[in-house]
């Protein structure tokens, strides 16, 4: 039984194929989008349209941003994993699945899942493990999933 892990944040990812218990796991597919990585100031432009307000009070933004440029951003990359996950599971290529993020991209991600491919979510860690090597990666996810603090 095939189980793929994805170990994201909000600019990058690896998701990982584990086979069998206690082998390497293989790099499926490594993920960047350094927008998210950006500065709200570099996202958007800051010539915003302004108009007069009624009571004469001066000018205030036409169109206020209901979403900050990074959340914008972050919706993307999230929007891209799942369909790369979605197309992993049409193909077959995993019958389980383990989602390791921080708590708010976690959410996100969540939310974004079709449903088809929530049913193979066996287990979620709400950390951020983004800057571990492989191995460290590895030997710390094991030993979550074999606690129990891994919640499903």
């Amino acid at each position: 039984m095939i189980t793929w892990i994805l170990v994201s944040d909000a600019s990058r990812a690896r998701l990982f194929s584990a086979a069998e218990k206690d082998k390497p796991w293989s790099l499926v597919q490594a993920f960047e989008h350094p927008e998210s990585r950006a500065k709200s100031s570099e996202l958007s432009s800051d010539g915003r349209g302004s108009m007069q307000q009624s009571a004469g009070r001066g000018n205030r933004p036409a169109l206020e941003p209901h979403t900050s440029p990074k959340e914008v951003e972050a919706d993307v990359f999230v929007r891209e994993l799942a369909h790369f996950l979605d197309s992993g599971r049409t193909h077959n290529s995993y019958q389980n699945l383990a989602l390791v993020a921080p708590p708010s991209f976690l959410g996100k991600l969540r939310n974004t899942l079709s449903a088809q491919v929530m049913k193979h979510v066996v287990a979620t860690v709400d950390k951020d493990l983004t800057n571990l090597n492989d191995r460290e990666l590895h030997n710390r996810l094991e030993g979550m999933l074999e606690n129990g603090e891994a919640k499903a």
